[in-house]
């Protein structure tokens, strides 16, 4: 299935800007003990769970526009005591461990109110999870909701006057000792149409600085601090202008970037570092990058340099490692589980071109996969060439192949080696799309959420082990 194109910016310090740098130090392969084998398993064959993979959240990169909004103090505004929770809480049953191999999937359709269903990502730090969702509208602005979990099971709604009433929360990331979220504010959009403005509609909302990292200890009691003194556009348009926040795979490190700006890394989320994009191949204008994700011990990103498609990898987010990627793998969306990375790519002609996977157990080595198992062939929509007949998902902890004919799905740890997933329940519907491009699938530790864009409809899919 195409690749969907997300906003670049990517939090990430590996990444991104996209891109990722250049490391004295080789990536070394990140494939836990006991993790499946390199070898390609068919669908039907069970793989091993790996021992204690590395978690690493899954932040949603909304799509915006521009516009003007409210300026908060960017001093650091300790809160003194626990905020009270709102209401609209719910239960799900408690996240397995990260290790711990899918068996299957049991459906059900989300009431519309269910706060369940305004749920977006889910972040898994130490001290337990925190989840966002969509939009409340507070009048000229807007806010982001946000639960929070010791366990997974029990959700709690911070209050309004957590992050403030027009505070979008843009990225979620684990540190050592606690949790950092990152935030712009939110304001009326000029330019969006009246006729359809909707106050969940992140389209309705401009995004603007100042940019500010919250940390905290609990996930209830959060302080604010200046975001990374780089200088950035002071209204964020779109693609390639919204930050996303990651967390390095086993390191704590998080970074953020946008496009053409210098990366700002931090371990506590409170002081920022920034490096120059002369780091990478060809510098600021020479290296072009396609997409970053968070991978042991640290980032890879994919793009092309002055010299061809590459890979870059990084550890620390100062020292990057770059490697050729081979003639059959052109650059495109990374998806990552704990033990293995799939890059997805197309070549031929543009108005029919064919999809193309490469996979790599380290982000150095990669290899042109043979078909795109377990999903199969599609002849269907924008490919007309080649594409798999399917979506493939990830959030560093697993990755998951949804094949939509069927509504089956698959669990792999490496993105070689896969199980099976039996659905049981009340699966989605409303497949009106070659590959349901009018959802919005999202891949989190509670399961799996399908959001229908036409209609509003949410399914849940509760994973089994």
């Amino acid at each position: 299935m195409p690749a969907r194109r997300r906003p670049l910016l990517v939090i990430v310090l590996a990444a991104l800007l996209a891109g990722c740098g250049v490391a004295p130090t080789p990536l070394v392969s990140p494939t836990p003990t006991g993790a499946p084998t390199a070898g390609t398993v068919s669908p039907g064959a069970a793989a091993s769970a790996p021992a204690t993979p590395a978690a690493t959240p899954t932040p949603l990169v909304p799509s915006v526009s521009p516009s003007a909004l409210p300026t908060p103090s960017p001093t650091d505004t300790p809160r003194v005591s626990p905020p009270p929770l709102g209401t609209g809480g719910f239960t799900t049953p408690i996240p397995a461990d990260p290790a711990a191999a899918w068996t299957g999937i049991r459906w059900r359709k989300l009431a519309a109110t269910d706060p369940l269903a305004h749920v977006r990502s889910v972040t898994r730090w130490a001290g337990g999870f925190v989840a966002t969702g969509d939009l409340v509208a507070t009048g000229t602005s807007a806010r982001a909701r946000v639960w929070v979990s010791a366990d997974g099971g029990t959700w709690e709604l911070l209050g309004a006057d957590v992050f403030g009433p027009a505070a979008i929360v843009v990225g979620m990331g684990a540190i050592a000792d606690g949790v950092v979220a990152f935030t712009v504010q939110s304001g009326i959009n000029l330019y969006a149409d009246d006729a359809s403005r909707s106050p969940t509609d992140l389209s309705s909302w401009s995004l603007e600085g100042p940019w500010q990292s919250w940390t905290s200890t609990d996930g209830r009691t959060w302080t604010a601090h200046p975001g990374p003194g780089f200088t950035v556009p002071r209204s964020m348009m779109g693609d390639g202008g919204y930050p996303t926040l990651l967390a390095g795979a086993g390191n704590d490190l998080l970074a953020l970037t946008l496009d053409n700006q210098p990366l700002a890394f931090t371990r506590d989320g409170v002081t920022w570092e920034t490096a120059s994009l002369n780091a990478f191949p060809g510098g600021p204008a020479g290296w072009k990058a396609s997409a970053i994700v968070a991978f042991p011990p640290g980032f890879v990103s994919v793009g092309d340099s002055p010299t061809g498609p590459a890979a870059l990898a990084s550890a620390d987010g100062r020292a990057w490692t770059s490697s050729a990627l081979p003639a059959p793998c052109p650059v495109g969306a990374l998806t990552a589980g704990p033990a293995g990375l799939i890059l997805a790519g197309y070549e031929g002609d543009y108005h029919s071109p064919t999809a193309v996977w490469c996979s790599s157990l380290d982000g150095r080595s990669w290899r042109r996969l043979a078909g795109y198992a377990p999903l199969g062939e599609g002849a269907v929509g924008y490919c007309r060439g080649v594409c798999p007949d399917g979506m493939l998902l990830g959030n560093g902890e697993r990755m998951v192949a949804y094949h939509d004919p069927s509504q089956a799905g698959w669990a792999s740890f490496d993105g070689r080696s896969w199980r099976p997933l039996p659905f049981s329940g009340s699966r989605p519907t409303g497949w009106s799309e070659p590959f349901g491009y009018q959802f919005n699938q999202i891949l989190t530790p509670i399961g799996m959420l399908f959001v229908n864009t036409d209609n509003g409809s949410v399914w849940l899919g509760t994973p089994e082990t």
